[in-house]
């Protein structure tokens, strides 16, 4: 993750807010939305390393295993199951999200136990899911409420990695029907950044993802102005980074007079020192949602609801005393078991029909 010094990073905040302010007083021209059309949610979630307890051989995952160095037992899992589940229904209201996208998940049958826990057994969620060429085994997810959203198809796009060997999550796309409209729905979690021979961070793997994403965005936008876009992730990076404003041109600049840029939904609150992970008390904003121009105002059509991404931060899932306090509560320190949630807090969006 990223380490920075809490002053440099506050203070280049601060910056970055009166940037923030000053384009959102520019675009004072987008008309507001409207308030018909029904409000769904949409997440994205990073579990924390959910495994089941059995060794898979093909993976780096015997340290969550009953004698692994994690001691991941069958008592523990259940534990994790229920406490994602209790996160996840609670997100966006008492219905849960209409869609959701997981990361670090180990394989689908973990999503179905998942789903089989007491609050989410009836919630209806239906899932998407492959197996993915990741060195501890650890994959994306999609759930969705299928009288909300309608999938038509399902792709999951390889990062071309310029390292010989190296291979990582792949980008799952779906495109769907949300409220009559399709739209087309990424999820993603980046690779960790590597350590360059100078000891600074090198962002080649992060670069080839954005580029990745950013080349199928491009034909999208190609083949249709107006199509409408959610990405969303862990991306390892915060809103400001280089790799995300430049690579893939997601910024928090919500004029439509740049269309083919994505807006940053959690850029201002990453402005405003929040965070969905936090690192030495620091909170990063690492997990975020981004929606093409398309859903900024539109006159008529899905559009993003301007204000309403939020980070979903109970009491219940952070530790409210001590060092850490306000910080995710995770599963584990280090390799001290906490018996918590997530060391990520989820975030999510909100949509709907403007006419």
């Amino acid at each position: 993750m990223i380490a920075q010094s809490y002053t440099m990073h506050h203070g280049f905040k601060t910056i970055l807010l009166l940037f923030t302010v000053l384009t959102l007083a520019g675009c004072s021209s987008i008309p507001i939305a409207s308030k018909r059309g029904k409000l769904q949610t949409i997440a994205f979630y990073n579990t924390e390393k959910l495994f089941d307890t059995k060794d898979d051989p093909e993976t780096d995952d015997d340290p969550f295993t009953p004698d692994g160095e994690m001691e991941w037992t069958e008592e523990r899992y259940k534990l994790k199951l229920q406490n994602i589940a209790t996160v996840i229904a609670g997100i966006g209201g008492k219905n849960g999200p209409d869609i959701i996208g997981l990361s670090e998940v180990e394989n689908r049958q973990v999503v179905d136990d998942l789903l089989n826990t007491s609050p989410l057994r009836r919630s209806g969620y239906s899932v998407i899911h492959q197996e993915m060429n990741d060195e501890q085994g650890l994959d994306l997810a999609l759930l969705y409420k299928p009288r909300a959203f309608k999938p038509v198809s399902v792709e999951f796009i390889k990062i071309n990695f310029r390292e010989s060997g190296y291979t990582s999550r792949d980008i799952l796309q779906v495109k769907g029907e949300l409220q009559g409209e399709l739209v087309t729905i990424y999820v993603n979690h980046w690779p960790a950044r590597g350590r360059a021979r100078s000891s600074k961070r090198d962002d080649q793997r992060l670069q080839a993802a954005a580029a990745t994403l950013r080349q199928e965005i491009d034909k999208q936008q190609k083949a249709d102005p107006n199509a409408k876009i959610i990405v969303m992730g862990d991306f390892d990076v915060e809103p400001n980074a280089s790799v995300l404003e430049k690579t893939l041109n997601a910024t928090g600049r919500p004029d439509p007079a740049y269309p083919t840029e994505l807006f940053n939904t959690h850029y201002l609150l990453f402005v405003n020192g929040r965070g969905s992970y936090a690192y030495q008390g620091d909170f990063q904003m690492l997990d975020q949602i981004m929606v093409s121009k398309s859903m900024i105002g539109p006159k008529e059509g899905l559009e993003y609801v301007r204000g309403s991404a939020k980070i979903y931060n109970p009491v219940a899932i952070k530790y409210t005393l001590g060092r850490y306090r306000e910080s995710p509560k995770g599963t584990y320190s280090g390799t001290v078991y906490r018996g918590g949630y997530s060391d990520h807090f989820p975030v999510f969006i909100q949509v709907r029909r403007s006419r």
